[in-house]
């Protein structure tokens, strides 16, 4: 993918200088050039269509993997005993134990555009990818664990919001950090409302319903201090 993505731009700049140099000759309708560059265009497609292939297929065997390792983010303890919790960019045999299988699969993704030297804008998007399946694979399964049985407890609504920030922060110290903030911030919502504890969210229904009172009182006020007809007939709509 490296190679092709290196060749395909290499053709691209090739192809503009041959159009160009023809426009000042004035050849640009010569039937061999124009010939030459139908070619170009059709190695370019196939060009194209190589890098698409190759990317679809690494990022469905990264998929495969992390499909594997992702549940020890939502079943493991990272406040084992004894243990102290790393700080960021802490390598990964600091991590917890049921981090660093999901760390790894990043860091041998990464490490591997790097040897390879992948163009960042593609380094960018595989990883877009994978986090965007991270994110969706989480919190389906969030969801699913929740339905029938007690899983949703503050303990464990803690134990995940610190695994996933100590992914963030890893994450950031590899320079993946903005990519994973956007694409891990739909889990990081419902994580942080799990977090609440429920003797806070109890209340929430009556303070709606006290302010929604407030505010028909304040709508009734305002349109009474300005006609008092149209504030009865409003009053009979209401």
């Amino acid at each position: 993918m490296a190679n092709t993505t290196e060749l395909l731009s290499f053709v691209q700049e090739k192809v503009l200088e041959m159009e160009k140099e023809a426009d000042q000759e004035g050849l640009s309708s010569d039937p061999q050039l124009c010939n030459d560059l139908e070619l170009c265009d059709e190695a370019l497609a196939l060009l194209d269509e190589v890098i698409m292939c190759t990317f679809q297929q690494s990022v469905y065997y990264l998929t495969k993997t992390l499909y594997s390792t992702l549940p020890a983010l939502l079943d493991s303890n990272p406040f084992t005993a004894g243990a102290e919790l790393p700080g960021p960019g802490a390598e990964l045999e600091a991590m917890p134990p049921g981090l660093r299988p999901t760390l790894g699969v990043f860091q041998a993704a990464l490490e591997l555009t790097s040897q390879c030297e992948l163009h960042p804008d593609l380094v960018s998007q595989t990883f877009g990818y994978l986090f965007f399946f991270s994110n969706a694979s989480l919190l389906n399964s969030l969801m699913e664990r929740g339905q029938g049985r007690p899983f949703y407890q503050w303990s464990r609504a803690v134990q995940i919001r610190t695994n996933l920030d100590l992914v963030l922060d890893w994450l950031q110290g590899a320079g993946l950090g903005d990519i994973a903030t956007e694409f891990f911030r739909k889990l990081s919502i419902a994580v942080n409302l799990l977090c609440v504890p429920l003797r806070l969210l109890q209340p929430l229904p009556k303070l709606k319903q006290r302010k929604s009172r407030r505010n028909q009182m304040r709508i009734w006020d305002s349109v009474s201090s300005t006609n008092p007809a149209k504030a009865t007939k409003s009053a009979c709509l209401i």
